[in-house]
């Protein structure tokens, strides 16, 4: 996979990892294979903590380096290792009516209905269903984004 524009050195990422051990990052969020921290810069890290969580960070860098939908959260770049990933910030999605409404939808069926959605599902091998979890979902620029995206079919036949 080619490298992102912005790159970030090895050293950044060493850094990362310091102040993680540190305790000065912030947990919001964790799954079975990840946990975010807020960098208070407006993005957050995923460092993986486990090979599931190295497979969603390159799911999600493989699915951010070719997509041109502005459905998903920017990924700035990614450890060479694939240990870390660093995101856009989003906000919380607390109600999946949020996402619902942007849609122009009345319920999850209709959602997982949706063109681009599926398409994107189709396209980047992920289960539609994930979008129904408004977990999934962030708010950046006051429009939904999706957040979380790592969890393809491939991930979930290997490692679930």
């Amino acid at each position: 996979m080619k490298r992102n524009e912005y790159n970030f050195s090895d050293a950044y990422f060493r850094m990362i990892s310091s102040n993680i051990k540190k305790g000065l990052y912030r947990q919001i969020g964790k799954g079975s294979g990840r946990i975010v921290y807020d960098l208070d810069n407006g993005q957050v890290i995923k460092a993986a903590m486990n090979v599931k969580g190295v497979a969603q960070n390159i799911e999600e860098y493989r699915v951010s380096s070719i997509d041109r939908s502005n459905l998903f959260a920017r990924i700035y770049d990614v450890s060479d290792d694939y240990q870390y990933l660093v995101m856009d910030k989003a906000e919380n999605v607390t109600d999946i009516s949020d996402v619902w409404n942007y849609f122009g939808v009345t319920g999850n069926n209709e959602l997982f209905q949706n063109f681009r959605l599926r398409n994107l599902s189709e396209k980047y091998n992920l289960l539609i269903w994930d979008f129904g979890r408004a977990v999934n979902w962030g708010i950046i620029g006051g429009k939904p984004v999706i957040i979380d995206y790592g969890f393809t079919r491939r991930v979930r036949k290997r490692y679930y």
